[in-house]
């Protein structure tokens, strides 16, 4: 054991104040001071925590054949540890008094180790989600079916000329045939489908599907679906939400275009699309955030006063605040939630949405299947057609519909074809299809990353300093910062996101357009780095500061239609934005993005990063990495142990 923190830190790689003093604490606690492979698995945990695991995974971590060394660094001169074989460690852990009823800080269940408050997350969510996926509308004597049917067939007429994505039209005949040849099928519509079949449903989908479009249709069935929904003051009350600011902006203009897409093609009427909001708030906002405290004013107790929840970008939400957003809202409310699973996970413990939406063919349960068929006219594969898991393996997913077709990354655009190549895992095919890319992907070549940038600079981020030239007002600034973003994988380095900024702002003084060394300058691009919950600003939010009218100089930040001012005295913690890491770009898009990747290896680089990065780019995509980099980050997948599925679907 070790006698002071200075001492565990000395013995073992990479430990942190926070696992030792928690370890220390916990053992105390358990009257388990001299346990030592008690204090390293504590310690183990709360590295764990720190990958965004919301557990030890025992099995994963160790063999029965071998021991696991662990904090061990070959280049240190560091002793380490080494657990023992799994049995051994399963046996040890199996007769201290940390069982799930034992109501320690500690639990052990099913070969994995819990600090108690993730535990009592993980069956809190478990349980709840359970119940809703069991909860089918069908079962309620309101739900019409024939009704249904009418209102789907309304929203997906034949040849239905609208766009699948609010951004990409797509030709008539071109929808006829996905709709009615073959086994083609349109899962658009099969999504509102099934959304309207329970109480809860899972829209997935990469970029370019239209989960947004699709829910739009959803809402305004619901809506259509509404008896009362003639009165405006009866009509459903819906509420819109995502994890960040910037995703609820990006959710806020999805859901204003599709609606004015249904509008021209006259498929459901003004007052229906009228009813449905498209002012969309962050979670913790819409939860009602209490100062200084993890609760939130909407609770248990006091519940969501809605009659649908539109939960989007969920891939972002970590376990414990998709836990409280479950608890806070009411049994009669329908949850819809929309995200791609192939994206990064939380930066916090958790991947809710990866383990509600795993991989799998889809397939249904025979009832489900049968009502989809009767609502869609398509046929549905059952769940026993699906041939990527042994049959007693498969899961129930009735509630999730995985839109399939992207429409913004079709079979032609090279961007979709690299995140494909990305996201399957296949390094060599990416690296080359990147080579060879020749229309909206450029492999940036050279060994200085400072031409480049400056040619970039020159192009997308000088006309921010045009005022009164180009540029005319905050509105047309705000749309040259959708045009362009350098994504870093990570902040320090030469290819940081720290210094690409420092670097940019160097240019931008060589060419005369920051006229002085502050901080503080019009035109400069902002992020808010910390939830602040006087001014309503949060962690993510992003503007610019900009003159306003009287020619003072204020930040400025997009709110829905509209532009919010803000003195500088009253901003929190913000940083420049210029360049951003690929984890804070999450529910953002950019016409053109500049992909950075480091010039060594590192643990952060991954298939799910490169995907997230790649498709954060609409139109053009330029990357900067070494291809032994790049094919290293593609070679290294995502793993977050978590009991939630286990939970959830009785399966181990």
């Amino acid at each position: 054991m070790y006698n002071t923190f200075k001492h565990c830190q000395q013995q073992l790689d990479g430990i942190q104040s926070i696992d030792y003093f928690l370890a220390r604490e916990l053992c105390n606690a358990l009257q388990a001071a001299q346990d030592d492979l008690l204090f390293h698995s504590i310690m183990a945990v709360s590295q764990a925590l720190r990958g965004g695991h919301t557990c030890l995974k025992l099995d994963e971590e160790a063999s029965n054949e071998t021991e696991t060394p662990y904090w061990h660094n070959a280049d240190e001169d560091i002793t380490g540890y080494t657990f023992p074989k799994f049995n051994d460690w399963h046996q040890h852990l199996s007769q201290l008094a940390i069982s799930p009823t034992a109501d320690q800080p500690l639990v052990y269940e099913r070969k994995r180790l819990y600090l108690r408050r993730y535990w009592q997350f993980e069956n809190e969510l478990g349980e709840a989600v359970r119940d809703l996926i069991n909860c089918s509308m069908v079962q309620q004597q309101s739900f019409d079916i024939a009704r249904a049917q009418r209102v789907i067939e309304q929203l997906f007429p034949l040849l239905d000329p609208a766009p699948v994505d609010v951004e990409q039209a797509i030709d008539p005949e071109e929808q006829n045939e996905e709709q009615h040849e073959g086994e083609k099928k349109d899962w658009q519509k099969i999504a509102v489908a099934n959304a309207l079949i329970h109480q809860f449903t899972i829209i997935a989908g990469g970029p370019g599907t239209g989960k947004t479009f699709t829910v739009t249709k959803v809402l305004a069935a619901l809506q259509m679906l509404n008896d009362k929904q003639v009165l405006n003051d009866n009509q459903l009350k819906i509420a819109l939400t995502a994890p960040t600011g910037k995703a609820a902006q990006r959710l806020n203009e999805s859901i204003q275009k599709a609606k004015a897409i249904i509008s021209s093609q006259q498929l459901a009427a003004e007052a229906v699309l009228d009813s449905i909001p498209d002012t969309a708030c962050t979670v913790h906002r819409l939860l009602g955030v209490i100062p200084g405290s993890h609760d939130f004013r909407y609770n248990k107790d006091r519940k969501l006063p809605f009659d649908v929840i539109l939960v989007d970008e969920i891939s972002m939400i970590d376990l414990p605040l998709m836990t409280r957003l479950i608890r806070a809202i009411d049994q009669n409310c329908r949850i819809i939630m929309l995200g791609d699973a192939d994206q990064l996970p939380s930066v916090a413990a958790g991947s809710v949405l990866s383990d509600l939406a795993p991989r799998q063919a889809a397939g249904y349960t025979d009832e489900n299947s049968r009502l989809l068929s009767e609502l869609s006219g398509f046929d549905i594969p059952l769940l026993g057609q699906n041939q990527d898991a042994p049959h007693d393996k498969q899961l129930n997913l009735d509630y999730l519909t995985v839109l399939q077709k992207s429409h913004r990354f079709d079979g032609s655009g090279e961007i979709g074809n690299l995140a494909k190549y990305v996201i399957s895992g296949d390094a060599e095919n990416s690296w080359t299809y990147l080579e060879q890319a020749e229309e909206q992907i450029e492999r940036v070549k050279g060994d200085s990353i400072v031409q480049w940038i400056d040619k970039m600079v020159d192009q997308y981020y000088v006309p921010l300093f045009l005022r009164g030239k180009s540029l005319l007002n905050i509105e047309q600034a705000f749309e040259q910062l959708k045009q362009f973003r350098f994504l870093a994988a990570i902040r320090l380095g030469e290819q940081g996101v720290t210094n690409i900024n420092d670097t940019i702002e160097r240019l931008l003084r060589n060419k005369g357009l920051i006229s002085s060394s502050s901080e503080f300058y019009p035109g400069r691009p902002i992020m808010v780095t910390e939830n602040h919950y006087n001014t309503g600003l949060y962690n993510g939010d992003t503007g610019l500061l900009w003159l306003n009218e009287e020619g003072k100089l204020q930040a400025a930040f997009p709110d829905n239609n509209s532009v919010r001012w803000l003195s500088l005295g009253r901003l929190p913690r913000i940083e420049t934005v210029y360049a951003m890491t690929i984890h804070k770009t999450q529910g953002s898009e950019f016409a053109h993005v500049g992909l950075v990747l480091p010039e060594m290896d590192s643990l952060i680089l991954s298939r799910e990063l490169l995907y997230t990065g790649i498709t954060r780019a609409s139109k053009k995509l330029s990357i900067f990495s070494a291809k032994k980099i790049f094919e290293l980050g593609v070679q290294r997948r995502v793993q977050r142990y978590s009991g939630l599925q286990e939970k959830v679907f009785g399966s181990s």
